[in-house]
């Protein structure tokens, strides 16, 4: 019976490990996923249109603000940036609409909202899931830079290969991979090592973020320190805080120390890239590293379509229509990599607040749970929201993935609200108490 039990449990985790994957869109790009992405796209809109729909009329047709909200959205995030391209660019409309073709991904969190009310989900294997697709997405990710040579790829496209510039060095191709659960799954020690004080869970957050050959990103790191800092800064005494902190520089120059002994060119290199991207930030001047002076020209180019639609945005043009929008502006262009330039080019200021109301949802619920209540799961959550919005003023996650975001809001949404429901009424099935955390899924 044991052994039944423990085999149901992995099933369970595996199949909403490979959802997850799906709705993140972890593998989009890899070579022969494609149409399986697009396969999964459908399936998603078949959920929005239907199953959820069916599943609301057999509940008696009772939403919660954050369901309503999310119904608002969907649409919106759609006809948006659609018809701001058909009014600036000529795109049909059509064209815009097939853009937005990942929007259906968002009723994964409807999903999420409405399983956690009927109990048809336990947050352990939430939990379990969601650690599993992390210590997996980097052990893959961790061979692939050892065994494969991201130039034998470059026809995949640059959403799988793309290419880095480093000063003194050229560019060189490097894979371009999804590391949301990674990323996830480091908040969720770093918290863990916070609360307990156990060294195993930093060391396994350690473990997670270690680079795996690829160049140390800026803004990245940046975030990582200002999310563990807030919480830090929250969970401690300031006596406590202080003395943390003055460990964790002490660490920190060690590293430095003992990365400048063994490669004093890629720490230069680092350095000089972090100096680089303050100096556009700061005075928007030309600098010697590449990938600054990108984001800076890109900056350039959506900052007059800013202007003449300050609040409804240009939209979004797609890559099947006449080269994309490449071609129709005539230099190389990425939205999301001007952050919430970019946002702000595509969506408009509406868009923007629109998307950003999401996190709202989040605080909300994070103050109605109650503190015995907290969880591994629910820190990590919080902390992975307040890590995706601040460092979507650099990339805009919570616009251009809003599947992502959506999904941690409505773990955090259902958690606090059902948990609540659970202390009224002592149900027998517990859902919410507070889970042993786990080092492995």
């Amino acid at each position: 019976m044991g052994e039944d039990l423990k085999s149901g449990t992995a099933v369970r985790r595996v199949v909403l490990a490979i959802a997850l994957l799906m709705t993140f869109r972890n593998f989009q790009f890899f070579p022969g996923m494609p149409y399986v992405q697009e396969l999964w796209f459908v399936l998603s809109f078949l959920a929005l249109v239907v199953l959820y729909p069916v599943w609301k009329i057999c509940r008696g047709l009772k939403f919660s603000s954050f369901e309503l909200y999310v119904l608002v959205l969907a649409p919106t995030a759609v006809l948006l940036p659609a018809w701001g391209a058909w009014h600036e660019f000529g795109q049909p409309f059509w064209y815009g609409i097939l853009a937005q073709r990942a929007i259906p991904l968002m009723v994964t969190a409807l999903l999420l909202v409405n399983a956690l009310r009927d109990r048809l989900v336990r947050l352990a294997d939430i939990e379990g899931a969601l650690l599993l697709c992390g210590w997996g997405t980097f052990v893959l990710y961790t061979l692939m830079r050892l065994t494969l040579n991201p130039a034998d790829f470059t026809s995949y496209g640059v959403a799988f290969v793309g290419v880095v510039f480093l000063a003194g060095q050229g560019g060189r191709p490097i894979f371009i991979l999804p590391s949301y659960f990674i990323l996830y799954s480091f908040v969720y020690y770093a918290l863990l090592g916070i609360r307990t004080r156990r060294k195993r869970y930093y060391f396994a957050a350690a473990i997670l973020i270690a680079p795996n050959g690829g160049p140390v990103e800026r803004s990245l790191a940046i975030t990582i320190a200002a999310t563990l800092l807030f919480f830090l800064y929250k969970w401690r005494p300031i006596s406590g805080f202080l003395l943390s902190l003055s460990k964790a520089c002490a660490a920190g120059v060690i590293v430095l120390g003992l990365a400048f002994a063994a490669n004093p060119a890629s720490l230069s290199s680092t350095v000089g890239r972090f100096s680089d991207a303050f100096r556009v930030m700061l005075g928007g001047s030309e600098v010697d590293d590449p990938s600054a002076n990108a984001r800076l020209f890109e900056a350039l180019i959506a900052l007059p379509y800013i202007q003449k639609h300050p609040l409804l945005g240009s939209g979004e043009i797609s890559n099947q229509w006449e080269g994309g929008i490449n071609e129709r502006l005539g230099a190389i262009f990425y939205d999301d990599d001007i952050g919430l330039m970019g946002i702000l080019f595509s969506r408009g200021a509406i868009g923007l607040l629109l998307f950003a109301y999401q996190y709202r949802f989040a605080m909300r619920a994070a103050r109605k749970l109650p503190e015995e209540r907290h969880s591994a799961l629910a820190d990590g959550a919080m902390g992975f929201l307040l890590f995706s919005a601040i460092n979507s003023l650099t990339t805009g996650m919570f616009v251009f993935s809003p599947e992502v975001t959506l999904f941690f809001v409505a773990l955090i949404f259902g958690i606090s609200e059902y948990c609540s429901k659970e202390i009224l009424s002592h149900s027998s099935v517990p859902l919410c108490r507070v889970q042993t955390p786990v080092l492995l899924p």
